[in-house]
Order: structure tokens, then sequence, then C-alpha cells
């Protein structure tokens, strides 16, 4: 280990030379964690960010492509054949997904009004205006003026919401939105044995004094319209009885000093929402389809073009469509989304999108993107110029040690120990650099990360508008199915936190022993070529 004692002799002897490379280690070193302090700043911001966003993947119809196509057509023939293979969102191309261990729950979420049968259950009210007015029922009557008489026609309000999905658990039941207080959800086996199984309120189950393992009985069909039918399907047809197998709290109420509580119909109020398996409440429904296309079928005879056709009778997949049409997939970690979708995007229809729906969390990470952009950049410049100033500082110094390089070579040292000897006394020297810009840089990356972001923000004008006056729309739709959580800027800007954490220390020695390494391999080959007998010669 001589080769290392002379080194240090030689890193002390010249303390000139040393205190400039220990500046100059210094400089750069302040410069790498200023660049690595940022760009690490600004992943963990997307990370923890991302992290606290709903991991959800949507399948649906791309309907703008499908536009796009159709536009494109200029053949008749070809525009109908189209429309006849119209894309669809399939049920076993979902089912296939599932296969993914990634997957937490799919919501394939159908939502149907349904309505009060005679022998049923009552709705939860509200005491509204709505209510008592008349509850949106009533009589409307016209003059036919083909008979000479005033026929009227008798309008019932839908009492209740069904919410069917295709799968067991709902995203709702797995984040715990919707508690289950009595009983289960429905499984598998429900679904496939299409089970006439459904889990209400608790709410509603008060109300009607119904426990778990009782049936339930609803109408499919409003009994105001069975007349058009002439008897083709009765009020037996359009009952849909249930049996409760479990009681859920669902924490959405319409409060009495919300905009929307006086003109809330009964099946609005989320108190009136029921859960059950799509299969088996399409399965009624399919019967009752086909049933009522059999029926138009034989009023408008063999002439009509469209119920004339078979193929148009309504099958299972058409009615599938209704509930697949867009499916919200789960995942169980966040950070999976973007990845699922590359995974699987090769899988679907031309059609068919399968989109993270994360384009807002995209458009407001454009100025963390561009800052770590350029913190990186920062970085990659620094290290390649130390590289080339170290490099040229060394070969430089290597003239002036000739005459020490050549006894050295003359008593027997190998020329690798000569070029350890200087590696080692380059590397002690960035060491003491790199280990003083430690404390500086942690002082300073902080200060100097939170200005660039600044900047980044405004010249990217993520933020332009945020000063707007926002409606504070108080409005519960039954009808919403939009699971992507909203962010904004600040979201992310909570999240970024310049520090100099114990892996960035790490990555800095390590950089400054390949800065070290690097700048050493020319001055090795200047050293390799040298003849101890020649130097000595001519230093006599």
């Amino acid at each position: 280990m001589n080769f290392f004692n002379r080194a240090i002799k030689n890193v002390t002897r010249g303390m000139t030379k040393t205190i400039l490379l220990v500046l100059t280690f210094f400089v750069i070193g302040n410069f790498v964690i200023v660049g690595l302090g940022v760009s690490s700043a600004t992943e963990n911001a997307k990370i923890l960010t991302r992290q606290k966003m709903r991991a959800v993947v949507t399948y649906s119809i791309d309907y703008n492509k499908v536009w796009q196509y159709v536009d494109s057509l200029e053949d008749e023939d070809e525009i109908n054949k189209f429309y006849e293979d119209y894309p669809r969102v399939r049920y076993s191309d979902i089912v296939s997904l599932l296969n993914d261990e990634r997957i937490a729950t799919v919501n394939a979420l159908s939502t149907n009004m349904v309505y009060k049968s005679d022998d049923g259950l009552d709705y939860v009210h509200l005491g509204n205006q709505y209510e008592e007015q008349g509850g949106g029922g009533g009589q409307s009557c016209y003059y036919d003026e083909s008979t000479g008489q005033e026929v009227c026609t008798t309008y019932i309000e839908p009492s209740f919401t069904i919410k069917a999905n295709f799968f067991e658990n709902m995203i709702e039941i797995f984040e715990g939105t919707y508690q289950i207080v009595e009983g289960r959800f429905y499984n598998q086996e429900d679904i496939d044995k299409m089970n006439d199984v459904v889990v209400i309120t608790d709410t509603l189950a008060k109300e009607n004094g119904i426990k778990v393992g009782d049936t339930i009985t609803v109408d499919i069909f409003s009994k105001s319209d069975l007349q058009y039918y002439q008897g083709a399907i009765n009020e037996e047809d359009i009952k849909l009885e249930l049996e409760v197998i479990g009681i859920y709290n669902n924490p959405v109420v319409i409060a009495p000093d919300s905009s929307q509580f006086d003109w809330c119909s009964p099946y609005e109020n989320p108190q009136n929402m029921m859960l059950m398996p799509a299969t088996s409440y399409f399965s009624h429904n399919l019967e009752l389809q086909q049933t009522i296309f059999d029926y138009q079928a034989s009023v408008a005879g063999v002439d009509d073009e469209y119920y004339s056709n078979p193929d148009n009778r309504p099958t299972q997949d058409d009615i599938y469509e209704m509930g697949l049409d867009n499916t919200t997939i789960l995942l169980k970690d966040p950070l999976d989304v973007d990845q699922f979708v590359e995974d699987h995007i090769s899988e679907v229809g031309q059609f068919v999108s399968l989109s993270a729906d994360n384009e807002q969390f995209k458009t407001l990470s454009k100025p963390l993107d561009t800052l770590n952009l350029y913190a990186n950049f920062i970085v990659w410049l620094v290290v390649i110029n130390a590289i080339i100033i170290i490099t040229l500082v060394t070969a430089l110094t290597l003239k002036t040690r000739e005459y020490e390089i050549g006894v050295l070579l003359s008593i027997g040292a190998s020329k690798v120990k000569i070029v350890s000897q200087f590696f080692v006394e380059l590397a002690l020297v960035a060491l003491i650099g790199f280990t003083l810009s430690v404390g500086s840089g942690s002082l300073i990356a902080k200060k100097i990360g939170m200005t660039m972001l600044e900047y980044q923000i405004t010249s990217s004008g993520v933020n332009e508008g945020d000063d707007e006056y926002q409606w504070n729309d108080d409005y519960i739709s039954i009808w919403d199915s939009n699971y992507t959580t909203e962010i904004e800027l600040e979201d992310l800007v909570a999240e970024y936190n310049v520090t100099v954490s114990p892996l960035i220390i790490g990555e800095i020695y390590v950089m400054g022993l390949g800065i070290v390494f690097i700048s050493i391999i020319i001055p090795s080959a200047m050293i390799m070529r040298f003849n101890p007998k020649k130097i000595l010669t001519n230093q006599g």
C-alpha cells in the first residue's frame, strides 16, 4: 500500500493545488446536489399525488374514433355494414382482463329506474314540495281526430333506482363508501346463476320494516304503459321479486338546505338506491324486451323491414351492452395505472378505449416534468464539464511529475500502481470537496428548488384561471359514474419538497468517484507510454 501513502503525502504537500481542486469539486458538488434534489422532489411529488388518486381505468367505446371512421367512408353499403357490426364492449373481453392480479374490482354498472308495485315496498319519503304537489305523476289527455274520442294516459313516477353490476363487489363497497351493516353483498355465484337478490339501504329497510331474508317486489316497467301492448304483457310480467340478502349504509343524502331538495324525485334519492347483479336484472329485462318485440312484429306485419327481421330481436349481448358501455376498472395500486393500460391496450379493439383518465394529472404535472428535465440537464452538464476540466488538469499535472514517475518506474513500481496513486490522490480531494458541498448544497437546494418551480408554474400557465369564480354545485346525481379523482395544482405543489436525502448523498459520492475514474483514463494512457530510462535521461 506504499502508493496509498505516497498519494496522501502528495495531497498534503501541494496544498495550493489541493485547495483549488477541493474548491472545484465543492462547486461541482453544489450544482449536482441542487439538480438531484430538485429531480427527486419532482418525482416524489408526482408519486405521492398519484398515490392519493383513485387507481381507475375506463374501458369504453371511443365514439370519436367511431365518428371519424364513419365520416371517412363514402360507400353507403360499407357504412350500413359498419352499423350492423357496431363496436361494443363485450362481457368476455372484460372477464379476460380480470386475470390481471393488479385489478381490485370492476364497476360495469347499469342505472335503472323501477316502480313501486301495488303489493311492494314504499320508498323513503323526503316530504319535499315535489311530493306535496303530486310527485310528478298524473294524467294527460288529447283528442284523437280519427276516432273523435278523448284519449287519456296516466304517467307513473319511478320510485327506486337499481344499480346493477356485472361483477361481484363494487368500487363503493371495496373502498368502504357503502358499508354493509347486515347480511352480505352478492357474490360470483349469485351473478353466474342470475339469482334474484338485492342489497338495499338501511334507511329503506327501516322505512318498510325489512330484514335480511325478506322478499321485496318492484315493477320493472310502468303499469301505465301496459295499455300499449294489448295484453301481450301484464302486471305479473313486469313484477320483479327480489330476496334481500344485505342491508347497506349509503352516506349520500339530499340535505334539506340543498338546491335539489324541494324538487327531488323519489328515485333520485340515494336512500332509495338498490344494488343487485346485472345478470339477474337484465335476464328479466331481456324477457320483457323480447315479448314487446314479438308483439310489435305481430302488429307491424311482414311488410315491416325492421320487425320482420329476426336478427333485430333483442339478444343478451344487446341488453348487456347497456351496462358494459362504460366500465370502470379499479386497480390495487395507483402507480400501476399507466403500465396496466400499456400492457392491455393492444388487446382492445380498434374502437374501444382503455384510458387511465389522468389527463388532468398530466397537464398539472407539466411544470414538474419540465423542472425535472432542467434539473437532470444541469446535473449531466456539470458532470460532463467536470470530467473535461479534471481530465485536463490531471493531464497537465503529469508534465510536472514526469521525474517522479520515472523514478518510481525505475525502482520497480508498476504502472498500475502509479495510476492507482493518482486515482487515490484525486479521489481524496473529490471526497473532501463533495463532503463540504453536502452542507451548503442542502441549504441552497430548497430555496433554488422552490424558485425554479414558481418560475415553471408561471411560465407554463397551468394555474391561469385559478382565481375565477367557481359555482358551488351541490347537486347529487344517481347517474354519476365518474370515479376519477379531481386534483388541483396545489395538490402537487404541496407534495413538492426539496430535501437532500441519504440516497442523494450516496449518489453524489458515487458520481464523484465516477468523475475521478473517467478523468484519470486519458492520463493513464499517457503513463502507460512512459519509459523510465528516457525520462531520467531527459531530466539529466
